[in-house]
């Protein structure tokens, strides 16, 4: 069990023993005295926890004591949360059901019967825990409040050899810059490093320490293990100690000082705090106050985990500490596994052994500890041994990695280390967001509150980014719909996490099978489609609080459990916190669900024959987060939903088939997320747009589906006072599709401007509007960072995209009455977008609307583009998007005039204009002499009138298009493709599909293509042979030819690029023959009937690990296949008996 754990639901059962609702209805079932006095027991017990988990692993009478604890514990946080549980039924029949029904209900022997019922589980309750507590044989210290973890020692020096830091010469270079930097205003700066337990923070201060430079430069240098213990008479008399050499004896704080100002006062110093754990500013300041007297330059050079302490610490931008890469890591690894660091002769030693080094992550510690251990193995079997055996549960060792990661997770409060400790129900690599595993924080109780007015979802927003700044989670990618970071669990972190929980948490395929029947927290750690079974032991934890399903992906046409399995699982753990049944192919969700009263979180998302919930549903009283997404034949949602008094968060996205919401909707104000909200089109069912008036708490993303074009609705429209709801990051706006008239028109523009939102708005969709302009209030979105407009047959509009410095997105597809996408004046801004989609835009002509057709105009007005670069070729100005690195434009033929792109890496175009690909292009065209000086000119107004922070750099400016990687043109037909002939300047290139090209030999100049990895080439009718300067791309691995009729051989130069892979031929219905392409591993012959008939004769194509299409050998007999579903069947009906026949006690 986690350290924290007990003394987290002994506070959770405190603060519910306290609540005033349970004290009223306590009173009225006669039980408030007993509630009394087992809030007191509880009280006297937690004064005492603290100290009993921080020593359970020293000593087994403790260890015994607080597993008696826990089990108790548990029984009574469960009947507490029946308690409430009936205080919420009792509110919810008031409200909903007739006065005679509620009188029943609530009558005096119905009460009392509860009463009596509840006051035994309470008394022996009570009773069991007074005797647990005055069974303690031994001591413990009363902590009342909690305390700080526990305080461990640990030491560090300055010295280290130059030659045993590998991989960090930049850094080290980076660092003394900054120490150096004669520009810093103060006497003493400080500089934080930041970054994860053994990264090598001390180690890469020794190396700065050291330097030849720091010690001419510094006068005096100081080194200070500061570790947990943030005293500031022990510091200073650390110091003092390292300034002079020895130890002190015993002085009073105040003689310490004086003598401190003596060795420091004057001198430019250099202080090494290493190991900085302190994030209380208050003492931070009391430190830093008795070491200003420096002289100028003095610096102070702190190491520390955490971010809040780097912010609290300094006075230069902290820097930021990452793993070694893979050729650092292996050299450091080879150093510590190998004889005098030399590689081993045995390609399958090296190759465990990078395996071994990849999964260290870049982390020397990790590295130096296992190179170390594998340093006495020689053989190959001892190599595989370990590497099977050993590596996933190395023996914690003094210098080994998780107790230096064990460090940081002992100086979390109780509630974090329950929150970090329960993510080891995931799997390794998996990636998560923030708002999902807060929601899962909420259902299990686990989230602290700072206090009674405070948001749940903001502290559990405090504890995630707690966790984040102490580098116990990774932010690993940006989700490209939601714009939400997801986030990870660093290998090694997840390591540590399995070895704090111990058997509360347990994952099948993770950390072991064995479940017990104090097991809590359960995960699947595959998928149950696969042939793994779940094991019957599952069945042996009967007080289940979560059950997982990480690993679950879709599968469609198969059920991946049978409805009878789902049935027998939701009767047999009704204690269930957490339930979830993603993907697994249900038709229908057990009417038993209805008994499952602790449930806070219910995941039934992505089971697409789902068509009805059960309205039992609708007694979860407790439910917090009810997700439905991707359940695409969901009809309706339950009518009596708003008996889910507790809702918070409704995830219907993707639920395409719902049509409407039930009335009442807006009676839960607990409402938090409502991810859409789908109107109906029949006005006599479900809740109109004004059940969101009172929904002003609602965050994230809301999509309102059937949107009308009538007269009518615009009082409605209205009433859902979307203006209201401020925490609102994302609104999307879909209307019903159909034929628009004149009128509606104008209908569409009033109910538009009624659904204006609150300014802080970052993501806008209109998806079917059909006015011609847009609100007033669009250009007021001062914050939208995503724009998206779909399907606006009548806009003609110019976007104020100058009214948005932070938009990063802009999507623009089938606006077919738009000509020009922005207005163009002297004031005009570029926003900083970095994903731009123009697609099925006929009309438009170009990205300005201006006063006069003539670019000229424009010249003078370079200084007034801030963000935008203004670069002059052929004596025109031309703004550019410095940050743009993905742009699609598809079916706009009429494009002739945009800003320019230079610095964009994925590029496609189709059936669209060339001329803003030439217009770019042509800005290299210059030459070099000639552009020096007027570019130097450029680049100064740009910075000097710049109003964002990433104006573009001269050396890029030479260079257009220099950081292109994709590039691919579907010409529209007819086109000579002319601007082609310049394609040798996309010198980064890496993939290049062209198609519709109708030049008979496509001799373009390939010479600078060194990086072009792939190329395909479709529909192109003349093309008799391959290009002869293809030769050139001589990294080309991939090569794909498709409907090339006029096609007849390729040639045998192809055979000298020796790094092509795979070949594709696709529907040349000419082609005679291949030569022979020893070095290929696919080849795919597909409709060339003459081709397929020339190959079956060749003996090299059987060296082909991979031939496909009309070379593919017969397909197999599906045998396995079937005898897989046959087993999978079976361990359905067994699961299924497994369950009827285990009888596992519930609460009621």
């Amino acid at each position: 069990m986690a350290e924290g754990v007990l003394f987290n639901v002994a506070e959770g059962i405190i603060g519910q023993l306290g609540n005033l609702a349970l004290k009223e209805i306590g009173l009225i079932w006669g039980v408030k005295d007993e509630l009394q006095k087992l809030k007191n027991t509880v009280t006297t017990i937690k004064a005492v926890l603290q100290d009993a988990e921080e020593h359970q692993a020293l000593s087994n009478a403790i260890k015994d004591w607080v597993e008696r604890l826990k089990d108790v514990f548990f029984e009574a946080d469960d009947l507490l949360d029946d308690f409430f549980t009936e205080v919420l039924r009792r509110e919810v029949m008031t409200r909903n059901k007739k006065a005679k029904e509620v009188r029943i209900f609530f009558s005096k022997s119905n009460q009392l019967a509860y009463g009596l019922k509840m006051g035994h589980k309470i008394k022996s309750i009570r009773e069991i825990l007074d005797a647990i507590a005055a069974d303690r044989k031994f001591h413990l210290e009363a902590r009342p409040r909690e305390t700080q973890g526990s305080s461990r020692g640990r030491e560090s020096h300055h010295f280290v050899r130059a030659e045993d830091v590998i991989g960090r010469e930049v850094d080290k270079k980076v660092i003394i810059e900054r120490l150096l930097d004669s520009k810093i205003e103060e006497n003493v700066a400080v500089l934080p490093i930041v970054g994860i337990g053994g990264l090598g923070k001390t180690t890469l201060a020794q190396f700065v320490f050291n330097d030849e430079e720091i010690k001419s430069y510094f006068e005096k240098k100081l080194w200070v293990c500061v570790s947990d213990d943030f005293d500031v008479k022990t510091i200073v008399e650390k110091i003092l100690e390292s300034a002079k050499g020895s130890k002190l004896g015993s002085l009073e704080i105040n003689t310490m000082i004086n003598d401190l100002h003596k060795e420091i006062d004057g001198k430019r110093y250099l202080l090494v705090l290493d190991d900085l754990w302190n994030d209380d500013s208050k003492k931070w300041d009391g430190l830093k106050g008795l070491l200003k007297g420096g002289a100028i330059g003095s610096r102070i050079l702190v190491t520390t985990r955490e971010e809040k302490v780097a912010k609290i610490s300094k006075t230069i931008e902290p820097y930021y500490l990452k793993g070694l890469n893979e050729e650092e890591s292996w050299s450091l690894f080879k150093q510590k596994a190998f004889e005098n660091g030399q590689e081993p002769e045995n390609l399958r030693i090296k190759e465990i052994g990078m395996e071994i080094v990849s999964k260290c992550r870049g982390i020397p510690l990790a590295i130096n500890t296992i190179g170390s251990l594998l340093y006495f193995k020689i053989s190959e079997d001892e190599w595989l041994a370990f590497k099977k055996n050993e590596f996933p549960k190395l023996d914690q060792k003094e210098n080994d990695i998780l107790p230096t990661l064990k460090l940081s997770y002992d100086h979390l409060p109780s509630h974090l280390k329950q929150c970090f400790a329960y993510c080891s129900l995931f799997p390794k690599d998996y990636q998560f967001e923030k708002q999902e595993l807060i929601r899962i924080w909420m259902a299990q109780g686990f989230i602290k509150l700072s206090g009674q007015n405070q948001c749940v979802e903001d502290a559990g927003h405090e504890h995630f980014m707690e966790l984040l700044w102490r580098s116990f989670f990774q932010e690993d990618k940006e989700d490209w719909w939601n714009t939400r970071p997801i986030f990870k669990i660093h290998d090694l972190m997840h390591d540590l996490a399995i070895s704090v929980v111990g058997r509360e948490n347990i994952s099948f395929g993770i950390n072991g099978e064995k479940i017990c029947e104090k097991t809590h927290h359960v995960s699947i750690g595959f998928d149950l489609a696969s042939s793994s079974q779940i094991p019957a032991s599952l069945f042996e934890a009967k007080r289940i609080r979560t059950f997982l399903l990480p690993c679950q992906t879709w599968h469609p046409e198969k059920m991946v459990v049978n409805q009878s399995m789902c049935n027998a699982f939701v009767s047999k753990f009704m204690l269930l916190r957490k339930l979830d049944l993603n993907s697994i192919g249900i038709r229908s969700v057990p009417h038993s669900i209805g008994k499952m009263k602790h449930l806070r979180y219910l995941n039934l998302s992505n089971n697409r024959y789902i068509k009805m919930l059960p309205n039992s549903i609708t007694r979860l009283q407790n439910l917090e987060t009810l997700n439905l997404g991707y359940c695409v034949k969901l009809i309706e949602l339950p009518r009596n939903i708003t008996r889910l008094v507790n809702l918070r968060h409704l995830n219907i996205d993707n639920c395409n088939s719902l049509t409407h919401m039930p009335r009442g909707l807006g009676q839960l104000t607990n409402f938090r997320s409502l991810a859409e909200y789908v109107l109906s089109t029949n006005s006599r069912c479900g809740g109109e747009l004004k059940e969101l008036h009172r929904l002003n708490q609602l965050r994230e993303n809301i999509r309102i589906k059937n949107l009308t074009h009538r007269k009518d609705a615009e009082l409605e429209y209205k009433a859902a006072n979307m203006k209201e709801k401020r925490n609102l990051e994302g609104m999307a706006l879909e209307w019903i599709k159909g034929d628009v008239n004149e009128v509606d028109v104008g209908y569409d523009e009033k109910l538009l401007e009624a659904l204006e939102p609150f300014q802080s708005l970052k993501l806008l969709e209109l998806n079917g509007y059909m006015g011609v302009k847009y609100p007033r209030w669009l250009s007021s979105l001062k914050n939208l960072v995503r724009l998206t407009l779909y399907s606006m047959k009548n806009c003609q509009d110019v976007l104020p995209l100058h009214q948005f410095p932070f938009l990063k997105t802009l999507r623009l597809n089938d606006v077919p009455s738009l000509e020009y996408v922005s207005l163009m004046s002297k004031s005009v801004n570029l926003p900083p977008l970095e994903l731009l989609k123009i697609m099925n835009c006929p009309n438009l002509k170009g990205w300005w609307k201006r006063r006069s057709d003539s670019i000229k105009d424009y010249e003078d007005d370079d200084d007034n583009y801030g963000e935008i670069s203004m670069i002059k070729a052929k004596n025109h100005s031309l703004p550019s998007f410095s940050r743009l690195s993905t742009l699609h434009i598809y079916g706009c033929p009429e494009l002739s005039s945009m800003p320019l792109f230079p610095y964009l890496e994925e590029l496609d175009l189709e059936n669209s204009n060339l001329m803003p690909l030439e217009q770019t292009i042509s800005m290299g065209m210059i030459s070099m002499a000639s552009q020096e000086n007027t570019i130097a000119a450029v680049v100064a107004e740009s910075i000097s009138s710049a109003r964002y922070s990433s104006s573009s750099t001269l050396a890029n400016l030479f260079s257009p298009l220099s950081k292109l990687k994709s590039l691919r043109i579907i010409l529209i037909k007819g086109s000579d493709g002319h601007v082609l002939q310049s394609i040798q300047h996309l010198t980064a290139l890496q993939e290049l599909s062209l198609s519709n090209y109708i030049g008979d030999g496509m001799e373009l100049e390939w010479q600078g293509l060194r990086k072009l990895q792939y190329l395909s080439l479709y529909d192109h009718p003349k093309l008799a042979s391959l290009p002869v300067g293809l030769q050139q791309a001589t990294s080309l691995r991939h090569l794909t030819i498709s409907n090339c009729p006029s096609l007849t051989t390729i040639p045998e130069w192809i055979c000298n690029i020796i790094s092509l892979q795979s070949l594709e031929i696709l529907h040349c219905t000419n082609l005679t023959s291949l030569p022979v392409l020893t070095s290929l591993k696919k080849l795919e012959i597909l409709d060339c009937p003459i081709l397929a008939e020339g190959c079956k004769s060749e003996d090299w194509l059987a060296n082909i690990q991979n031939l496909k299409g009309d070379l593919a050998p017969p397909k197999e007999e599906e045998s396995e296949q079937n005898e897989s579903m046959k087993k999978h069947e079976l361990k359905s009906q067994l699961f299924t008996k497994i369950f009827r026949h285990c009888s596992v006690p519930t609460s009621q």
